[in-house]
């Protein structure tokens, strides 16, 4: 698996605010087909309802599987400034370690074609969004802006 671009984390991609940051944990960057905690690689897509720019995927080491949450730090850390992380299963604490890094777990079974969920994803999109869609995009587009618009627009007592 060849590394698109050597970063320390998704995060030091300037992507546009329009573009999720997509994640697949799979083993060969076709199919998701990987669990978590113990997946092997990661491949790492930029998509907008047009477009879908592959922008890193990384190995990691085989590891220790049960009681070893020490596994997770390394894989965390390198898929914050995602959005959403596809997977065959998660645990609970790699979930609340996820939702805290802002990225939302999906999991998906069978093993389905990464290329099959960028379509998807792209006619979400550019249709009717999901509702985590729609809060994925409000998150990422003015996070404090709008908080302050509405304050500016509260009447104010005192």
């Amino acid at each position: 698996m060849s590394q698109l671009a050597d970063v320390n984390s998704v995060a030091e991609f300037e992507v546009d605010a329009n573009k999720l940051i997509v994640a697949f944990a799979s083993s060969d960057g076709e199919i998701v087909n990987q669990h978590f905690g113990s997946s092997l690689g990661f491949h790492v897509y930029a998509i907008d309802g047009s477009t879908a720019t592959p922008l890193a995927a990384k190995l990691f080491a085989k590891e220790q599987r049960d009681g070893n949450d020490d596994k997770l730090k390394p894989k965390l850390a390198w898929l914050t400034g995602c959005d959403m992380v596809y997977c065959g299963s998660v645990g609970g604490t790699a979930t609340n370690e996820l939702i805290k890094l802002g990225a939302h777990p999906v999991i998906v079974k069978g093993g389905p074609d990464i290329e099959e969920i960028i379509a998807e994803l792209q006619q979400d999109i550019t249709g009717a969004m999901s509702p985590l869609l729609e809060r994925i995009f409000k998150q990422k587009t003015g996070k404090d802006n709008s908080r302050f618009a509405e304050m500016a627009n509260e009447e104010w007592d005192e």
